[in-house]
Formats: C-alpha cells, structure tokens, sequence
C-alpha cells in the first residue's frame, strides 16, 4: 500500500535510508548514512510531500519530492525487484509534467532504474556532503 508518511513512521524511514544507501556500498565513511538519516527525516521527510510502501505494517519504501524534484527514493533492500520503487515513483509523478533528480553516478542500479522510467542524465556534478560524483536527471511527459 502507497501512502502519505506518519510521524509514526520515523523509525522505518531512517532503517530504510540507512540499510538502502549502506546496500549501495558508496564510497563514504562506515557511519555516514546512520548520522545522514537525522538530517534526511528533519530537513526532508518534513519539508516535502512523502509517501510511504507500506508492508506488513511497516515501511519498506520511501520517496520525498519537493515539487518537481525527487528528493530521495529508497526501498530496503530485501524488497529491491519487487516493484515498490516503481511503485513509489509512479504515485508521486504522476500528473507531473516534468520531474528531476540527482542520483550518485556510482549507485548503477540506481541509474539503470530511473532510465527504465523514462530519465535522462541531463548533467552532473559533485555531492557537497559526500565529494562523490552524481548525475543529473530529468523526465518530461510526452
């Protein structure tokens, strides 16, 4: 079930953040993810429109746009290829006629899924926080 986020659901969230980014082996420090999720939930889950795969009674994936920006889209990974991204991505889209987003230039799997989606890598940069490369990414309905 696709809904909107509950306070209730912070302790999911930062376990879905940090377990999904861990997932991705980035090269960054070992707790780096673990200290993020604080700033994730405060100056993003709050700020932006979030929805919420819920399973089971808990969450299992998050996506937070702001707009027409993609915040952050994560799923943990034991329920990667089950659909739930796309399943995120499409209720938050829809309706939009264009919507960007960065991703890490390393996270592959990452990239693979948003061209699957109809993005394309419209320019790139370097993560401030990180120092890791990140491409930019846009889809226009057409």
């Amino acid at each position: 079930m696709i809904r909107n986020f509950r306070e209730s659901d912070l302790h999911d969230i930062r376990n879905v953040y940090e377990r999904s980014n861990s997932a991705v082996s980035l090269k960054v420090g070992p707790d780096f993810f673990r200290h993020d999720s604080r700033n994730f939930i405060a100056k993003t889950i709050r700020s932006c429109r979030s929805l919420v795969c819920e399973r089971e009674g808990k969450a299992v994936g998050i996506i937070a746009c702001s707009q027409d920006y993609i915040e952050g889209l994560f799923v943990l990974p034991e329920y990667w290829n089950k659909g739930i991204g796309s399943e995120l991505l499409n209720s938050a889209t829809a309706g939009k006629d264009e919507i960007s987003l960065q991703v890490y230039a390393d996270n592959k799997r990452a990239v693979g899924f948003y061209q699957k989606h109809g993005f394309e890598i419209v320019g790139s940069g370097i993560c401030r926080m990180t120092r890791l490369p990140y491409l930019e990414m846009r889809k226009t309905s057409a």
